[in-house]
């Protein structure tokens, strides 16, 4: 079964979208992206909270204006020498703090119970949409695709929930401050004479406009001096996320490296990735360097500038020592929520570029979602009412397009089991194809609709989790009982481990490679699937202890459909039907067909068990 690949539609790969976007359009897909936890299930508490926080925002808002008429009247009583009137305002300052600090609370509390609830909703999000269907494997495979998904799920995730409230808060708090003291500032201001070219030209509330000009100079500059903050970083986020990933790497392959003794290079790879670091930490400095040089002038000239400015109204004794106080309070509080950019701008920065990474990792997820459900863009996978495994016309294709083997049509009927040899990376290519986690070709697979599939790859996944719920993964950890994962365990020799079955312990690191396998085997007497697919076990297992778990499996498991896909030709005795992938010199895969042969007789069940009981040395 040959054939040379279609020359129109070749197979393709989702292109991620294009990063660098502007803050603006990020902020608002991202915007459109996190409103679902206000409006999916359960939104009506995430509304609850939210209003919560409006209400205490404004109260704080009430509060700091109360301060602002506090101080008017303080410094009043000051400059009467008035000690009746200061006791009083001392009563009242009292009062404004207890209620600042009760108003306070209630407000981190109410923000932080927001933040983590939109955290777990984003967080559910995004990572349902990486771990489904294969996505996250399909994700490693692509050129160009998003690094460090999970950095991205963890860290940016976290940043952007707990970064956007509380720069939403603030927005909030300042523009309320700005509807607030705009109306105080206006009337203590009164109005100058401005003589312009001869002509005299009364400017009421003058001391606002002063405000606005200052706070506008302000934001402009600081948005100029503050633009390659965003890039820079994005790219140290990069860099320390990749940073993270060696480390993890290096840690989970300690061993290797230990008998390879490849710390020097390992050594050398880490400072590489510090180095990146190190780069974008200097861009980073630069960015902020500039923009401290300027808001630490503009901040402190703040606090002066509005004193000086009304001054001459007090010398003039057009308004009180309070009324100055009061005057000068006003214009801080009304440039400091103009200047809520300047203020805000490198967590923004640092925001955005984490919002570009979420986004980045969703629209490529989603990409791969989409161009799988495109006809002739992807492998059509379907259950049908039919009881065989049909390949109908199957093309291959890697990531990029390019065939890796094509005119794939061939049927498995139930019961049937089947040893493919030849090329195992085709192999493990076509199960994953069967297990709808490889979208990139053509053609059409049918799978029978009240088939239970297992897939047993050659490096078998083991959670951090007991013993039990290892051998029921990925179902519910409680779904067999002890008695029977023992008796599975001993089917497979490792009757060793049954009294530690409610052990919780890092397994893939406790267990060698073989009794990795022997676990993937246990599972599959317990769950019992009608259709396996062992991805070569003869990796991790010699050929006699292939060849007993096998017989073992078809002993226990009478009906079940096994392919099975092994570089052991030597086992072709035991399946009743063989099929070999064997790669021509023109870059085409040629599929040799046995056709069904009837299988030697199945070696009985306590003869297989005593052959693996033996492989471990094990008295009877």
């Amino acid at each position: 079964m040959t054939g040379p690949a279609p020359a129109d539609q070749p197979a393709r790969a989702p292109a991620p979208p294009p990063a660098g976007v502007p803050m603006g359009r990020t902020l608002g897909r991202f915007a459109r992206f996190g409103a679902g936890y206000w409006a999916g299930p359960g939104g009506w508490a995430a509304w609850g909270l939210t209003i919560a926080l409006v209400v205490l925002t404004i109260v704080q808002v009430l509060l700091a204006v109360r301060l602002n008429l506090w101080n008017a009247d303080l410094f009043d009583a000051l400059e009467r020498r008035d000690g009746g009137q200061v006791l009083v305002q001392s009563l009242v300052f009292a009062g404004i703090v207890v209620g600042t600090m009760i108003v306070n609370v209630a407000h981190l509390e109410v923000r932080r119970r927001l933040q983590i609830g939109w955290r777990a909703w984003l967080t559910r999000r995004v990572a349902d949409a990486w771990m489904d269907r294969g996505r996250q494997h399909q994700l490693s495979l692509l050129p160009g695709a998003p690094t460090n998904p999970d950095a991205r799920i963890a860290e940016d995730i976290r940043l952007v929930a707990e970064a956007v409230l509380d720069l939403a808060h603030s927005l909030f708090y300042c523009l309320l401050l700005l509807v607030g003291f705009v109306s105080i500032l206006w009337v203590l201001s009164g109005t100058v004479t401005v003589v312009m070219t001869g002509v005299a030209v009364d400017l009421p509330g003058y001391l606002v406009w002063l405000a606005l000009l200052y706070s506008g100079i302000g934001v402009f500059v600081a948005f100029l001096l503050g633009r390659p903050l965003v890039q820079a970083t994005d790219q140290r986020q990069t860099a320390e996320a990749n940073f993270r990933f060696g480390l993890v790497r290096d840690r989970e392959e300690a061993e290797a490296i230990a008998l390879l003794a490849g710390e020097p290079d390992e050594r050398r790879r880490l400072a590489r990735l510090f180095d990146a670091i190190a780069l974008s930490w200097r861009l980073q400095t630069a960015g902020l360097r500039s923009l401290t040089l300027f808001s630490s002038a503009y901040g402190t000239l703040a606090t002066v500038f509005p004193i000086l400015v009304a001054a001459p109204r007090y010398l003039a004794a057009e308004m009180t020592l309070g009324g100055l106080m009061q005057t000068a309070q006003a214009f801080q509080q009304v440039t400091a929520a103009l200047s809520w950019p300047i203020d805000n701008f490198p967590r923004l920065a640092e925001t955005v570029a984490s919002m570009e990474r979420v986004l980045l990792l969703m629209g490529t997820l989603d990409g791969i979602a989409r161009e799988a459900r495109e006809p002739g863009l992807a492998i059509e996978v379907v259950a049908t009412s039919g009881s065989a495994l049909t390949f109908r016309d199957l093309t291959i294709a890697d990531v990029g397009g390019r065939t890796l083997f094509s005119g794939i049509s061939t049927e498995v009927a139930p019961g049937e089991h089947v040893l493919i040899l030849g090329d195992p990376r085709l192999a493990r290519t076509l199960f994953k194809v069967v297990a709808r986690v490889w979208p990139w070709g053509r053609g059409r697979v049918e799978l029978p609709d009240d088939a239970t599939i297992h897939v047993l790859p050659a490096a078998l996944h083991l959670p951090a989790d007991t013993l039990r719920a290892i051998l029921s993964y990925p179902d519910a950890p409680d779904r067999f009982d002890e008695r029977a994962c023992a008796a599975a365990l001993a089917r497979v020799g490792l009757a060793a481990l049954v009294p530690r079955l409610a052990e919780a312990a890092d397994w893939m690191r406790t267990l060698d490679a073989s009794e990795r396998q022997r676990i993937g085997f246990a599972r599959l007497l317990l769950q019992r699937p009608s259709w396996i697919f062992l991805e070569e076990p003869g990796e991790a297992l010699d050929t006699e202890t292939e060849r007993a778990l096998i017989e073992v499996l078809l002993a226990d498991l009478p009906g079940v459909t096994l392919l099975t896909a092994s570089h052991h030709a030597d086992l072709e005795s035991i399946y009743g039907r063989t099929l070999r992938l064997e790669p021509a010199a023109d870059g085409r895969v040629f599929v040799r067909d046995s056709g069904p042969h009837p299988p030697s007789e199945a070696v009985p069940r306590w003869r297989a068990i005593e052959r693996i009981r033996r492989g471990f040395g094990e008295a009877e």
